[in-house]
């Protein structure tokens, strides 16, 4: 047996026994579990439940925060294991679709760089009059602001959205678009020292983008959006940072639309695919289809890809168990990696949900205006809300077995540190924003819809991040 054999095959065994463990408490702590309400008799319900990978589903097992630890070590293990094994290790020193290649010391600062960027700052309010990202995209994201719109009529002074009122000394935008993402620059900034991460170089300075500058950064590439409905919000923001005003109102007709033009042979799509998954992902011979609970539009086809030389991905909160999860992904990626050597692939993390968005929206958060001096709303009847110092910590998952299963922060986090093996491994890009999007439970759209945000908003900071990413990737 190879030198690496015995312990991969420790390590397997360990996550089987482990599993098998999981599930046989499930069904002994919780036996009128779903899968014990089928009808024993019932051959084809049960064979079709178990092969459907969305239903198939392990997490419904109460797991405290120690099995969840555990959990996460086996999972990042058999993840490094899995991508090593597909990809051979072969881009340690490259980064596709850009000049850099066999050069591992500059792949890994480039790396370094970028999660210096997402994961070392805060988001700091912006006191004084500022200009804010104006969104051109989808009118639906503007509801947040019409609610605040609501607020400053109510005061019957005659302001209006974006003005400065100089008799308060207060800019008049929503509480939740005062607030910048500033990555720590004794950190992330040039120069060298014991707690430096990254770059050294000018490089390493957070810019702030504008349409000359992506455009000079982007290259006369063509970029192509894929993910589900919180992906289409990055599309959103794209063309809003591009200045381009051509909307296509709503995502699943996004795709049929010509493509936003950006800049002088620039252009940008969305496809919805909420999987990622490519035209080989399924095989109807052996029985397998998309499920019906997820939307998967073409996109990694040859004509798309011969054309978008920039991908900027992401699988999304469609929930899969991590074998799933990792299977598909790693199919995608292999697909990419072989076919289509010279694409840049931007994988972003997913965002966590805010459970409270809601109730936020009911307490009055899009009406609020903070007074400078007290820092409380000066509107009656509001309640004033600011990002977090921290994200919010995982907790033991105690939802019903008898409710669709929805992810827990624990499972996304994992995920999200299987994806980035997976994407760095086949030579990408990963954005590791869920921190920094975990400490916003504001600014959300609300109603229910506690995954997006309302434009202008936090997700503005992805425009920022973008071109500071294209700037030091060599595009």
């Amino acid at each position: 047996m190879p030198a690496l054999g015995k312990p991969l095959a420790l390590i397997i065994a360990c996550a089987v026994f482990f599993q098998l463990a999981l599930f046989f408490r499930s069904n002994v702590l919780n036996p009128s579990s779903e899968f014990e309400q089928q009808d024993p008799l019932d051959d084809n319900q049960s064979s079709s439940r178990w092969k459907d990978p969305a239903r198939n589903r392990h997490p419904t097992v109460p797991l405290s925060l120690k099995d969840l630890l555990v959990l996460d070590g086996l999972a990042d293990t058999i993840a490094q294991t899995e991508a090593h094994r597909v990809f051979e290790n072969k881009e340690a020193g490259r980064i596709h679709g850009t000049r850099i290649k066999n050069d591992p010391d500059q792949v890994k600062k480039i790396r370094e760089q970028i999660h210096c960027w997402t994961t070392h700052g805060s988001w700091v309010r912006q006191d004084q009059e500022f200009a804010t990202l104006k969104h051109l995209g989808d009118s639906r994201f503007a509801k947040c602001d019409k609610n605040f719109l609501k607020a400053l009529d109510r005061d019957g002074n005659g302001h209006y959205l974006g003005e400065f009122d100089h008799a308060h000394d207060r800019f008049l935008v929503r509480e939740a678009v005062k607030y910048k993402w500033v990555p720590d620059a004794s950190i992330c900034g040039p120069g060298t020292g014991p707690t430096k991460l990254g770059l050294e170089d000018a490089r390493a300075e957070y810019q702030e983008h504008s349409k000359t500058k992506l455009c000079q950064v982007v290259n006369q590439r063509d970029i192509l959006i894929v993910g589900d409905v919180t992906q289409y919000q990055i599309h959103d923001v794209l063309l809003s940072a591009f200045q381009s005003s051509f909307v296509c109102y709503g995502e699943l007709g996004c795709l049929h639309h010509s493509a936003h033009g950006l800049c002088q042979n620039v252009a940008l799509k969305y496809a919805r695919n909420d999987v990622l998954s490519v035209p080989w992902a399924v095989d109807p011979e052996e029985e397998e289809y998309p499920s019906a609970s997820t939307v998967e539009q073409p996109w990694a086809t040859e004509d798309m890809l011969l054309k978008y030389k920039i991908l900027i991905l992401n699988r999304g909160l469609v929930w899969r168990p991590d074998e799933v999860f990792l299977s598909e992904l790693v199919f995608t990626m292999k697909h990419l990696w072989k076919y289509y050597p010279d694409t840049m692939v931007i994988y972003r993390a997913s965002h966590p949900l805010s459970p409270d968005c809601s109730q936020f929206k009911t307490q009055g958060e899009d009406e609020a205006i903070a007074d400078n001096q007290s820092g409380r709303s000066i509107v009656e009847g509001t309640i004033l809300r600011k990002p977090l110092q921290s994200p919010p910590q995982r907790q033991e998952h105690m939802g019903s077995t008898k409710e669709e299963y929805r992810p827990t922060l624990a499972d996304i986090e994992r995920q999200n540190r299987i994806a980035k093996r997976v994407v760095e491994s086949a030579g990408g890009i990963y954005l590791d924003t869920e921190a920094m999007f975990a400490m916003r439970p504001d600014g959300r759209m609300g109603d229910g819809d506690c995954a997006r945000f309302c434009a202008p908003g936090p997700l503005d900071a992805y425009a920022d991040l973008i071109y500071n990413t294209f700037r030091i990737l060599q595009v």
